[in-house]
């Protein structure tokens, strides 16, 4: 069983500071032990000292035991640091002389706020619990440890669990790679802390501590000793879910134009359908008896390129669903495996025998100091009709952002079963897992229904080319398609890498 420390700022509020006053992010394990430490010397566990106070043996057993165990993990909340703009003027009870003027106090100006906002609990973890007197030390002194950072960051301070964030890397480099890098108590940091504490606070001589006409306020020294850094890292996330696992790649002697594209993608679904013949499965065709509930997404035909991965040229994309079955899969595989000749009128067109490629491998990795984005290819057409109701217009962002959801609807829980509070919250559950829209325009080229195959007569089709980010649902390598046409050539999604600096300023 793990053991954890668990912190909990009162006020919603961290403050704290490191190096030359720079703003700290989060309390760190050396943090932790230095307030640990004080609590112990100056609670009501202390024993005297003199004319002063000291910790305990027990307790100082319990901080060479974390000087000697730092935590194997860490619980980060979600935190919004504040700079602070504003600045705050008070009298520090110094004289200061001006040129020739008369003394006077000395008027300091500070940021007023500066600190970070907490939604959580903070915590350290030990996969291996210390000794049961350690434990028992410890428990006792969380309760005694007042805030973390400054005074104006209260604490509640307890023994209890906590599931970590971050993990420590022993191994890290700490001068590569991503991770947290926090100081860590080593041994010997409770003794320099308490050698530093005797000599600030010993009474200087009368002569040193004679008025001056010109005073400064000295900060006390930052104390080095038994401390070095550790790295904490993020678990390695699984893989996001893909919502097609593979696509079978068709070579083509000629690209498809953007306009023909759902036309061609019909003839090439209805020649699927006559190969499988009689019980072809649902998720190929689309039709599903009443009552019978569909999948998020069934068999998509796509074409890409004239450049498309795998086959060096244009093809012809079946993007084969996750949600279907070995023995529907097993049936689609062997039609697609017969055809050969797809009749478009009087325009028939022939492809080559397919290779299959893994869905979330399809597409090349992402440049050298790039961000993957995405552009809908040629367009995509909104599913349903804008939402009534809104306090705001709904925007083509707002239906890019649901059309995103409804491809990736099963990683979404707590939404509405139906109706117009679905929609709006499918977007905004989209958009708080990272789904960002750069830009979204209406394309209006003429006969627009060429870009849809089956509409409700009531519904406006408004196509539209969109550049937006996918978040965290999916890999940056990953196939994918949205909005009406996504299964019958509408929406597909091809890269567009955009720099660092520009993504980031995007993605705010």
């Amino acid at each position: 069983m793990s053991f954890a420390i668990v912190a909990e700022p009162v006020l919603g509020v961290y403050k704290g500071h490191v190096g030359s006053g720079e703003l700290d992010p989060l309390p760190s394990p050396a943090r932790l032990h230095a307030a640990l430490l004080c609590a112990a010397a100056q609670g009501v566990r202390a024993v005297p000292d003199g004319d002063s106070l000291q910790p305990c043996d027990t307790d100082r057993e319990a901080l060479r035991w974390l000087e000697a165990n730092p935590p194997d993990g860490i619980a980060v909340p979600q935190t919004l640091p504040n700079g602070g703009g504003a600045t705050a003027y008070r009298q520090e009870g110094l004289i200061v002389k001006e040129g020739r003027g008369p003394l006077s106090d000395k008027l300091v100006g500070k940021p007023a706020v500066t600190g970070v906002a907490v939604t959580g609990r903070y915590a350290w973890t030990w996969e291996q619990p210390p000794p049961e007197p350690v434990a028992a030390a410890l428990t006792a002194l969380c309760p005694e440890v007042p805030y973390l950072g400054t005074t104006e960051s209260p604490v509640r301070l307890v023994v209890a669990d906590a599931e970590p964030t971050h993990r420590l890397d022993p191994d890290a480099d700490l001068f590569t790679g991503d991770g947290l890098d926090l100081a860590v108590a080593t041994a010997g940091r409770s003794d320099a802390l308490e050698a530093a504490h005797r000599e600030t606070t010993v009474a200087p001589p009368l002569k040193s501590d004679a008025h001056r006409s010109s005073e400064k306020t000295v900060a006390p020294p930052t104390v080095t000793a038994g401390v070095e850094l550790g790295r904490y890292t993020r678990p390695e996330q699984p893989p996001p879910p893909t919502p097609w696992t593979s696509v079978l790649l068709f070579g083509m002697a000629a690209p498809v134009p953007p306009q023909l594209r759902v036309r061609y993608a019909v003839a090439v679904h209805r020649a699927l359908v006559s190969l499988v013949g009689d019980g072809a499965p649902a998720i190929l065709t689309g039709a599903y008896g009443d009552n019978v509930p569909q999948p998020a997404n069934r068999c998509a035909i796509q074409f890409v390129g004239p450049d498309a991965p795998h086959v060096g040229g244009t093809a012809l994309a079946l993007l084969l669903p996750r949600e279907a079955d070995d023995i529907d899969l097993a049936l689609i595989r062997m039609a697609a495996h017969h055809l050969r000749l797809v009749k478009v009128g009087t325009n028939p067109f022939a492809v080559k025998p397919p290779v299959e490629v893994a869905a979330d491998e399809f597409w090349p990795e992402p440049a050298a100091g790039t961000q993957r984005w995405w552009q809908t290819d040629p367009v995509a057409v909104p599913e349903s009709r804008p939402p009534r109701g809104r306090v705001r217009e709904w925007s083509l962002a707002d239906a890019a952002a649901l059309s995103v959801a409804l491809v990736w609807r099963d990683e979404f829980e707590k939404v509405p079963e139906r109706g117009e509070a679905r929609y709006q919250a499918l977007a905004q559950a989209a958009s708080a897992r990272g789904v960002r829209v750069e830009s979204a325009v209406r394309v209006m080229d003429g006969d627009v229904g060429r870009y849809v195959h089956k509409v409700h007569k009531d519904t406006i089709i408004q196509p539209y080319r969109a550049v937006l980010h996918l978040g965290n649902l999916t890999g940056s390598r990953t196939i994918a398609a949205i909005g009406q046409s996504r299964h019958l050539g509408g929406g597909l999604l091809v890269p567009r890498d955009l720099p660092d600096a520009i993504a980031r300023r995007l993605a705010r």
